[in-house]
């Protein structure tokens, strides 16, 4: 640290990136660049690991697998509440039922229900083992300044005025970011009617771990109620309340109203307080080299688990592409990109949950009683349960109108997950671009394996065959050949033809094309594709052009 005039402190930090806040999707981003070998200095306003709030508590399987690659997934499906059933209510009638299936081999539940600040305190203490992650807490992050060249992140810290200077700057600081609101950057959306009182609590339950929602019921009329588990003897219930509530005066009724949701049971309040949801989206997500991430860039509504979770796949999008640029690999113009497809994600889960509270928190009488309408016919004619929005849970978003996308079956989306001997096939794949050949039906895997090796020219390094459950599995030189012993991994590939997959650094599936019978094919096909990829061409489709049907 040196002085400068005024009283100030300059950092000259060594970090490439500057991370504003140490949310998940702060640290995950610290954690992803730090597997790229890209250091980061972390500035928060805490000055302690984590939130110590439930917050986000919904971990969808496939950011599941990610965190798994970061080091903790082990604690969160030993400690959380796993769960594939959603049971839906109205008044004292049960409507329906959402189950998401689970099939053999699947190392991850659908959903895990796990507090934001055990994953937030698992992720610090992953980042600080790892050497690659500096925090700095207690720092309030002023101001942000760009001058083409590298951002001087402006802060408040415990002995004075600071100022982190790096070549590009991540705020994952919230929905109240300063950062993008010092940009200017708009935040446009809605409040939604609905006005909620969360209380935490500990008791010995005799119920399942499953999501269950009330419209309407007898212990809380006219209103919304929601209770999922979230750990062993943990439970979280979520009251719809009047919007000019007064907050003590159910915080003093809460031990009642608990007995109303659960019966009579001992219990234990662990927290409780009051929130309203907001739908809002920031109109770019990057201004030069300052990338918006998670509420600072999108915020929705928690009923379809698509906050945290998209956010976590915001810091998957931008790490490798940063990581890219800085070491050459890649143009600027990748870095363009992450607007393009985390933008139409974010917008696309806008819509999704706000179509869902329009319905579970309409915003007059009349919207209430087509509302209620509507679960009056559910209950008496399952054809009319799909007029029933509870809550589409989150998935992630496929990026089939992205520039990097090369149009096909299959193509945009993440690549499946599941065991490939000790470890999983996205572990094997993250982190670089990768070329997997997938044998059809009756094919030779080495052969199909030697196909691959001969395509020479190629920047890509990682060659990997991937054989079906009935394929036997040979050895082989110049690839890593894994197999698929359950098929959850290969089931989605035609087997009639030989598939060629060239998958992103985040998993997602850059080209699905029938695998060439020469090596010069393959060459010329690769080359193209990671061409087209490390320096794309833009302007790109709009976020329209990229909604998954």
């Amino acid at each position: 640290m040196i002085e400068r005039p005024g009283g100030g402190r300059v950092s000259t930090t060594e970090s490439p990136v500057v991370i504003i806040g140490a949310g998940p999707v702060g640290m995950t981003a610290a954690l992803l660049l730090a597997r790229q070998g890209v250091r980061s200095t972390v500035l928060e306003r805490r000055t302690t690991p984590s939130c110590g709030q439930s917050r986000a508590v919904t971990v969808q399987r496939d950011v599941l697998s990610l965190l798994d690659r970061l080091g903790v997934a082990a604690e969160i499906m030993r400690d959380g509440a796993s769960w594939s059933l959603g049971r839906t209510y109205f008044r004292e009638r049960e409507l329906l039922q959402l189950r998401f299936p689970t099939s053999e081999g699947e190392l991850y539940p659908p959903f895990v229900n796990f507090p934001q600040f055990r994953t937030e305190e698992l992720l610090h203490a992953q980042a600080q083992a790892c050497g690659l992650v500096r925090f700095r807490h207690g720092r309030t992050v002023t101001s942000v300044d760009d001058d083409g060249d590298e951002v001087a992140v402006h802060a408040d810290g415990p002995d004075g005025p600071e100022i982190h200077r790096a070549p590009y700057a991540i705020a994952a600081d919230g929905i109240g970011s300063r950062v993008r609101g010092g940009l200017g950057i708009a935040y446009s959306g809605w409040q939604t009617e609905g006005r909620f009182l969360v209380c935490d609590f500990a008791a010995d339950l005799p119920f399942s771990r499953e999501r269950r929602l009330w419209f309407d019921p007898p212990f809380h009329p006219g209103r919304i109620v929601l209770m999922h588990s979230f750990g062993p003897d943990r439970w979280r219930v979520d009251w719809q309340i009047e919007p000019d509530a007064d907050e003590n005066d159910y915080l003093a009724r809460l031990d009642d109203m608990l007995r109303g949701v659960i019966g009579e049971h001992e219990t234990r309040i662990l927290r409780a307080n009051t929130y309203t949801f907001q739908q809002r989206c920031a109109e770019r997500f990057s201004q030069g080299r300052v990338f918006l991430a998670g509420d600072a860039a999108h915020v929705v509504s928690p009923f379809g688990a698509r906050g945290m979770n998209s956010g976590i796949e915001d810091a998957d999008n931008l790490a490798w592409k940063l990581a890219f640029v800085l070491a050459g690999r890649a143009d600027a113009a990748l870095l363009d990109t992450y607007d393009l497809e985390r933008r139409a994600a974010a917008e696309h889960h806008v819509e999704v949950t706000g179509a869902t509270m329009r319905f579970m928190t309409p915003a007059s009488a009349e919207g209430v009683t087509r509302r209620d309408a509507v679960l009056a016919a559910a209950a008496t004619d399952p054809a009319r349960h799909s007029d029933v929005d509870s809550g589409r849970l989150y998935e992630p978003f496929p990026y089939v109108g992205s520039p990097l996308t090369v149009p096909g079956d299959g193509a945009g989306t993440l690549v499946p997950d599941g065991p490939t001997g000790t470890t999983t096939l996205r572990a094997h794949l993250a982190g670089d671009f990768s070329l997997l050949a997938v044998p059809g039906h009756g094919a030779s895997a080495r052969e199909v394996a030697r196909r691959l090796a001969s395509a020479t020219a190629i920047i890509a390094s990682r060659r990997l065959t991937l054989v079906r459950p009935e394929g036997p599995v040979p050895d082989t030189t110049g690839t890593t050949t894994l197999h698929d012993r359950t098929g959850t991994l290969t089931g989605w590939l035609p087997d009639h033809t030989d598939h060629l997959l060239i998958v992103r650094p985040d998993c997602y599936v850059a080209a699905c094309v029938p695998l060439p019978r020469s090596a010069a094919e393959t060459a010329a096909i690769v080359t193209r594709t990671l061409a087209t990829a490390l320096s794309p061409s833009l302007p790109a489709p709009s976020a329209a052009d990229q909604m998954p049907v």
